[in-house]
């Protein structure tokens, strides 16, 4: 059978059967989720599986830290905690190591030398580390994030990429549940970077033998039947180019933006849907060109950064623009590295305030502030792309709370033809993401103060009257229903953040701008401008 991989295939990256968000990805960070997250939920469940059902029999709780083994029942999860205790010693070695070195830290380093706490360090951390006093004299362990990658805790023999027929409105909440085998379910055990997955999701564009693909991942039985199912004899539809002349907006529903100037594509933080999920008047993996030349990545969170997306796309992708991190800091991510582990070649730094030119496109990262529960975290941006003598804002999550920053911005980077927000005005505590990073617990108030908040609808429209912005548009809310597995979060006409939508259209109507809420899919266009004018 020749064949194109359908459609409504859906790919899911997993390290020890959890979704490969980017804390997941990263050897240490995910080393630290996995002892004091993922094995602490299992246990929780293994010891009282009711206690987590009727917790989840309320749909309120859907992004609670409760399992949901779906069909599965408590003898799978306790299997996948017994396996996981076994084969992820590398991962428990290096997240007990860290918390050592920091306990040595705080016992030890009182101002004096840290030289010779380097023979003390734990084997797991050698090589691969720097003891470090801030300027206020703590102390702390910094990561050589490519060494990183190189070490036992990686684990590319925990990498599988599973495949579904189609979306599972049911499927449990990420960050609370793992992904276990089922009837139906594929898991092609090959690591991230492997070049066979190239040739798979090349497959969405071009047909392959599908049973010879199938034997060189390994399958066979009713794990080949079920990737023969994969698979249709259905030509791919094509991409729409944009001959219009201007330039070309596509909404892919949350923060994934598609913008074409004749043929020339830039994308944001593309996290997308597939065909077949129910709600197929959206944009979908099938609506992407052949080739994206510049995707942008704001940030590392895991609704904006998804490896389930960029897998697929790596070989479409020609430039991948990341925000620079701070350089080994635990709780900030480097993206460029991530990516560069698992397969992407071409990825580009940008600091703040640093433009970069690809193709008829600039490329400007903005200051972002807010959303990171205050902690020293530099590896994120608000992107501006200048194209077609137009300028697009993609503030994302920020939150301008101290607006001077856009002041200065304003006088540098020119009009602002459409800035797009997210009203994340509610948030989760900050533990609810970084918890496991923190040396300590914090306390419970403290973790709601710094919440992972957006902005609300008053310094949203702020910001966008200081910059001069002609239009807005609110996205990024996490309601998308395709994306409820990723986000937590549906949409209700009730919540909070959409009645800041609704404040924030009037605020603005009222300084005669345009606001919109993008929900679902929309295309708009733009003539272009001649930027010396």
């Amino acid at each position: 059978m020749r064949g194109y991989l359908s459609p409504s295939t859906v790919v899911q990256p997993l390290i020890h059967r959890w979704y490969a968000v980017p804390m997941v990805a990263a050897p240490h960070t995910g080393a630290l989720n996995l002892v004091k997250r993922h094995l602490p939920a299992l246990r929780s469940y293994a010891e009282s599986p009711r206690k987590h059902a009727r917790a989840l029999a309320n749909p309120q709780m859907f992004g609670a830290p409760y399992v949901s083994p779906g069909a599965n029942g408590p003898e799978a999860v306790t299997e996948l905690l017994d396996r996981t205790t076994r084969e992820a010693a590398p991962r428990i070695r290096m997240a007990e190591d860290i918390d050592t070195v920091r306990q040595m830290l705080a016992k030890h380093a009182d101002g004096r030398a840290l030289t010779a706490l380097y023979d003390d360090l734990p084997d797991s951390l050698r090589g691969i580390t720097e003891l470090v006093y801030d300027t206020a004299n703590h102390p702390s362990v910094r990561f050589f994030e490519s060494l990183l990658y190189r070490t036992p805790a990686a684990q590319p023999e925990a990498e599988v990429v599973s495949l579904r027929e189609r979306h599972d409105p049911d499927q449990p909440f990420i960050y609370s549940s793992p992904v276990l085998p089922e009837p139906g379910r594929v898991d092609l055990a090959v690591p991230f970077a492997s070049d066979l997955l190239d040739e798979l999701f090349a497959a969405r564009l071009a047909p392959v033998d599908v049973d010879e693909l199938a034997g060189r991942f390994g399958l066979d039985g009713d794990q080949k039947a079920a990737f023969r199912r994969m698979f249709t004899e259905e030509a791919p539809r094509a991409y729409e180019p944009n001959l219009t002349g201007e330039v070309r907006m596509r909404y892919f529903g949350h923060a994934s933006v598609l913008l074409d100037f004749g043929g020339f594509t830039v994308m944001t933080d593309p996290t997308l849907g597939y065909d077949g999920d129910g709600f197929d008047e959206h944009y979908a993996m099938a609506d992407l060109p052949e080739t994206i030349d510049v995707v942008i990545i704001s940030h590392a969170h895991s609704d904006h950064f998804s490896l389930e997306t960029l897998l697929q796309l790596r070989r479409r992708i020609g430039v991948i623009v990341v925000p620079q991190a701070s350089g080994g800091s635990l709780a900030d991510i480097g993206m460029r590295a991530l990516l560069e582990h698992y397969g992407f070649t071409d990825v580009v730094e940008v600091a703040d305030m640093q433009s970069i030119e690809l193709g008829p496109a600039r490329i400007t990262a903005l200051p972002f502030l807010g959303e990171h529960g205050e902690l020293d975290i530099r590896a994120k941006m608000v992107p501006l792309v200048r194209l077609g003598g137009r300028g697009f804002m993609f503030a994302t999550d920020t939150s301008p709370v101290d607006p001077t920053i856009y002041d200065l911005v304003a006088a540098e980077i020119g009009q602002v033809d459409a800035m797009f927000i997210g009203l994340e005005c509610v948030g989760a505590p900050m533990s609810w993401l970084y918890g496991p990073l923190l040396d300590q617990p914090i306390a419970r108030e403290h973790s709601v103060e710094r919440g992972l908040k957006g902005s609300f609808a008053a310094p949203a429209d702020s910001l966008a009257e200081r910059l001069g912005a002609r239009q807005i548009f609110v996205y990024a809310l996490g309601i998308e229903p395709w994306l409820k597995h990723l986000t937590g979060c549906w949409y209700d006409p009730e919540a909070e953040q959409l009645k800041q939508e609704v404040l924030l259209r009037k605020l603005a109507g009222d300084r005669g701008v345009p606001s919109e809420l993008l929900y679902v899919t929309a295309e708009r266009f733009w003539p272009v401008r001649d930027e010396e004018k």
